[in-house]
């Protein structure tokens, strides 16, 4: 299992002797259920809960209902297919498409960034999906940050499953994306219940940095007893 995960840890979480992990607060949702379609439909913008997705690239961002039969979904009723269709309101050309989303990042601040994947076919290159952070201007990519990447099949990788990744927000970075690779043969890995949740220092981070103030004072004091 996971024999085809690359991921990064972009930057190293504070580590405190004794701190209980504080929970993360999250700031973006999807788990793809409008447009809502009884089978499945390929879209170029709106897509989402709140209509965030917009497509840069390849046919377009293939919603599907587990109604369908190709696969139920991890919530709710609907999932993602970036190995999109030119049919049913796709663009022709290569089906591998790209998916991004502005989120709040803000900077310097870190971010757990998690979403549900399973794959469709059992042919090796044929089920990849990135995951990148974006300074996007518009449809323009100005910067970008790999985080992840995954390429399982059906053999290695049977149902859905979370994968996640942290990363520590860059100067202007605002959207994540997500990215079709391998084949391009409308067939291809399934996206579902994207979150990003920002991570809290730990709880004991304000004692220790009160800690560290309390013993800055008192060798002030003593410096000026001397």
């Amino acid at each position: 299992m996971f024999s085809n995960v690359k991921g990064a840890l972009i930057v190293g979480a504070l580590s405190l002797a004794g701190a209980a992990p504080a929970s993360a607060g999250v700031i973006f949702y999807d788990s793809f259920e409008a447009p809502e379609t009884d089978s499945w439909a390929v879209y170029q913008s709106g897509v989402g809960d709140n209509g965030d997705w917009s497509s840069l690239g390849g046919a377009g961002i293939e919603i599907q209902n587990e109604s369908a039969g190709v696969s139920d979904a991890y919530d709710g009723s609907q999932y993602v297919e970036l190995d999109s269709d030119s049919k049913r309101g796709g663009v022709a050309g290569p089906t591998n498409s790209t998916m991004a989303a502005n989120v709040g990042f803000v900077e310097g601040r870190t971010y757990d960034i998690s979403f549900a994947y399973k794959p469709r076919t059992n042919r090796e290159d044929d089920n990849g999906i990135r995951l990148y952070a974006y300074d996007l201007d518009g449809d323009v990519i100005e910067d970008q940050v790999l985080l992840l990447e995954v390429n399982e099949t059906t053999s290695s990788l049977s149902n859905w499953t979370i994968f996640s990744v942290l990363y520590t927000a860059k100067s202007s970075f605002n959207a994540i994306a997500f990215e079709a690779f391998g084949k391009s043969n409308s067939l291809g890995g399934f996206i579902d219940s994207v979150k990003v949740a920002e991570v809290p220092l730990p709880a004991a981070a304000p004692l220790f940095g009160l800690g560290l103030a309390g013993l800055a004072a008192a060798r002030r004091r003593k410096r000026a007893r001397a």
